[in-house]
């Protein structure tokens, strides 16, 4: 048997075993507080149930209104309930813009959609919006952490997942699948515009947001997390979410609140496109102030989405790139990101990154050594904040 570290993820290993052609998996987090689920092959699993369950002959296909649904999970022996609110003038033809929402702990897949005289449904068809809410099955969507460890508490973390049994294991892995198996669903049957889906919810919910966010990360275009800084500096998929839009809300009034406070210092301190929110309110009745919110966050994302936003900025705030011969590059950048925390990107002619990391600029300026690269075009580009800014340089022979 053959051993050997697998980088899945930037910071997140995986002890792979090699047995007789094939590899049994030791451990396989794709993030660490979360289930041994393969992200890829779960889509695929769930696309083939979604082909399996489409009928375009049905009553329900495409229907328009607020409407419960459910559909047969094998794996869970149950028949899943859903909730699908779709805009009531829409066409029936246009691409839809969805929204999938998950609930939080001791409650169900239409608890939040029907409280408040149904603020999340009329929400969702002023805005123009299909919302989805699944059960989640019995679990928390993948996600193992609870209040005990916030972002910010990694002991808090590992002793939450020293607990875990094969039932607890097991249960968690259901309600993820459950969640990706109605997006699916959902996919399959109306036509939505896949660079316009976004992931809500609260308290419990808003852990599967961070988890379901981070390991599907493909689907979305943003995520906003409410009242539950359920994540950790370490072992999730960070790297890979910096052109992810994040709109984080809490209540000032919560158990939750430091958390909260931590996760945005940061993500801010680390140039992620990150809003954040506080309301004079608990747990449960920060979520009808900020649903408002929320919704105008998605109307920005899609705004921002196929926009020249960051070329236009290029334009107004250009900075300039000089390599010497001893491989060293001094970018000097905006006056608006002097004496920043900057994600400093490299990327030749073709797109492939080469190089990426955090440097704060000092003067105006940022340096990266032993930079050794061959004759030819590359692109640098450099984040601060919401702001992008971009620059091409050429090295001669």
């Amino acid at each position: 048997m053959v051993k050997q570290w697998i980088n899945l993820f930037p910071g997140i290993m995986v002890l792979c075993a090699c047995i007789s052609g094939g590899f049994a998996y030791a451990e396989q987090r794709y993030i660490s507080f979360g289930t041994r689920i393969d992200p890829a092959t779960q889509i695929a699993e769930s696309q083939n149930l979604a082909r399996s369950l489409t009928d375009s002959t049905s009553p329900q296909w495409r229907a328009k209104g607020d409407q419960r649904r459910t559909y047969h999970f094998s794996e869970a022996n149950a028949d899943e309930p859903f909730r699908v609110c779709v805009p009531q003038n829409w066409d029936g033809k246009s691409k839809l813009p969805l929204v999938m929402f998950l609930h939080g702990g001791g409650c169900n897949e239409s608890t939040y959609l029907d409280q408040n005289n149904k603020l999340m449904v009329r929400l969702a068809d002023e805005h123009g919006y299909l919302l989805v809410s699944p059960m989640g099955d019995k679990g928390a969507y993948g996600n193992f952490l609870r209040l005990s460890a916030q972002f910010g508490n990694p002991g808090g973390a590992a002793e939450l997942m020293a607990q875990i049994t094969p039932e607890s294991e097991r249960s968690n892995e259901l309600s993820e699948k459950d969640v990706i198996n109605v997006l699916e669903l959902i996919l399959h049957e109306y036509p939505i515009d896949t660079s316009s889906i976004f992931l809500t919810g609260h308290s419990m919910g808003s852990g599967g947001t961070w988890h379901i966010g981070g390991k599907y990360r493909k689907y979305f275009r943003g995520l906003a997390p409410m009242s539950g800084p359920f994540v950790q500096e370490s072992g999730y998929t960070w790297d890979s979410l910096h052109q992810m839009m994040f709109f984080v809300t809490e209540g000032i009034q919560t158990p939750s609140l430091e958390g909260s406070r931590a996760v945005r210092d940061w993500m801010n301190a680390r140039g992620f496109n990150l809003k954040y929110k506080e309301v004079n309110a608990d747990h449960g009745g920060m979520v009808p102030i900020v649903l408002p919110d929320v919704f105008d966050f998605f109307d920005e994302c899609r705004s921002a989405t196929g926009t020249d936003h960051n070329r236009k900025l290029e334009r107004q705030n250009s900075f300039s790139v000089h390599y010497s011969s001893k491989g060293s590059l001094r970018i000097a950048v905006p006056n608006r990101c002097a004496d920043s925390e900057l994600l400093v990107t490299l990327s030749n002619l073709s797109g492939r990154k080469l190089h990426s990391e955090f440097i704060r600029a000092a003067n105006s300026e940022v340096y990266l050594t032993k930079m050794r690269l061959p004759a030819g075009t590359y692109t640098a580009s450099i984040r601060s904040g919401l702001q992008n800014y971009h620059a091409s340089f050429v090295i001669s022979k």
